[in-house]
């Protein structure tokens, strides 16, 4: 007896180590709970499927569900959904545009949540009849003739019907499409600015700012001396967004490169310089740094007309992206070694831009930056480029120590462009 109760006890004690070992309960390593943390936040969670037909909305799960477990013990999923219209519904009444959101809640730890579009079609599929004629031209590392392809369409229709078949069921991305289609209007310009995905990222912000979920950017401020002396006095103002490496939710990390840098050994720089910081995983928020500008337009001397907007890497590409989306707001954008979309330049055509890259970057080609200057010189804008003959992806070290960008941005006001228009012979 007494052996049957010593051994109870231990798979009692075992059982009671595991579960705080998942919960991170006593655990003396750091580095190990932030492992499991990870793993858990990589952990597939969907809706199979995605896109449906009828009234029901379909049920989500973990693809592994005992491994879930393990990581954060036993738990419940609850799902919330949305209409287009921002509306809580119980049933999917209508076709269209639907938005879930999933409450991950553990016995013991905190609730967290996770997003889901997903579309209602009108109607069922009968996926047998269905064909998809696709005009395509395969990456040549594919090895695919271009001709070969042109001239077996009835295949290729064939393979994308079945690969769009399987996305319906597995990927929010087949949602996100589909219902970005159902919502637009005729005749919108094909621009990155009018697709799918950012109509899917406008929506799902209002949606979060319409529930409480909406988490506004983390940023840095650096506010010129004598700033806080005369409240009067409005300021030139740089907005900087920093690359793939520095996001995360530890603010130090934007110090690592340009003018966040930079004002920490010029303290004198003549500039009120906002340095948000973009999630980790995420890429930038177009809606997310509207509203950082609209927060620090109103909490700090910001002159509205000397709004400077810079970017490197995945910065330079957020750059580009924010400054078509709302080129109003800005009086320059000096986009580094980054990349846009050539169709909707036309945005910037009267609003100045001095692009920098590196020759020798391998990680974002120079052509992304020379592709959306030919577009603006061929429109007559005002741009100019700087490269860097020897520089790889690193052409933001050279580029934020030249005191000229700084004395070139400052000539720069809002309306009242300095930089000559460009010439396509330029």
């Amino acid at each position: 007896m007494r052996t049957t109760v010593r051994c109870l006890a231990i798979v009692i004690v075992a059982g009671l180590l595991g579960a705080c070992a998942r919960l991170g309960v006593g655990d003396p390593s750091p580095e190990a709970r932030r492992q499991r943390q990870q793993a858990f936040e990589r952990a597939e969670l969907a809706f199979r499927p995605c896109v449906f037909s009828g009234e029901q909305f379909p049920k989500v799960a973990f693809d592994d569900p005992a491994r879930v477990e393990e990581l954060i013990g036993p738990y419940t999923l609850n799902a919330r959904f949305f209409n287009a219209n921002l509306q809580e519904v119980a049933k999917a009444e209508t076709a269209g545009r639907y938005g879930a959101i999933v409450e991950i809640r553990p016995r013991a730890g905190p609730v967290t949540k996770r997003f889901f579009t997903l579309f209602r079609t009108p109607g069922g599929v009968n996926w047998r009849r269905a064909r998809i004629p696709v005009a395509a031209e395969f990456p040549a590392g594919l090895g695919v003739d271009p001709a070969a392809a042109r001239e077996r369409p009835r295949a290729v229709g064939e393979f994308f019907a079945r690969a769009l078949r399987h996305s319906l069921d597995h990927s929010s991305d087949a949602a996100i499409l589909l219902a970005g289609l159902h919502d637009m209007l005729p005749g919108t310009p094909d621009t990155d600015r009018n697709g799918p995905w950012a109509a899917d990222a406008r929506w799902w912000h209002e949606l979060k700012r319409h529930t409480g979920d909406l988490v506004p950017l983390k940023y840095l401020v650096h506010l010129p001396p004598g700033a806080a002396a005369d409240p009067s006095k409005r300021w030139p103002t740089i907005l900087f967004l920093h690359g793939a490496g520095e996001r995360g939710d530890d603010l130090k990390l934007v110090e690592v490169h340009g003018p966040p840098k930079l004002v920490k050994t010029r303290p004198d720089f003549p500039f009120i310089v906002l340095s948000p910081q973009c999630p980790a995983g995420a890429w930038w928020s177009l809606p997310a740094l509207e509203d950082l500008l609209n927060e620090a337009i109103a909490q700090y001397p910001v002159d509205p007309d000397r709004i400077y907007l810079t970017g490197l890497s995945m910065g330079g590409f957020g750059s580009w992206a924010l400054a078509m989306q709302c080129p109003e707001r800005f009086a320059a954008v000096v986009p580094i070694c980054g990349g846009g979309d050539p169709l909707d330049v036309e945005r910037l055509r009267d609003l100045p831009v001095w692009v920098f890259h590196g020759a020798k970057d391998s990680v974002v080609p120079p052509e992304h930056s020379q592709a959306m200057v030919d577009a603006l010189r061929k429109i007559g804008g005002r741009v100019r480029l700087t490269v860097y003959p020897d520089a790889g992806h690193d052409s933001w070290t050279a580029s934020y120590a030249n005191d000229e960008l700084y004395s070139w941005l400052l000539q720069q006001r809002r309306g009242q462009p300095q930089e000559p228009k460009a010439r396509e012979s330029q």
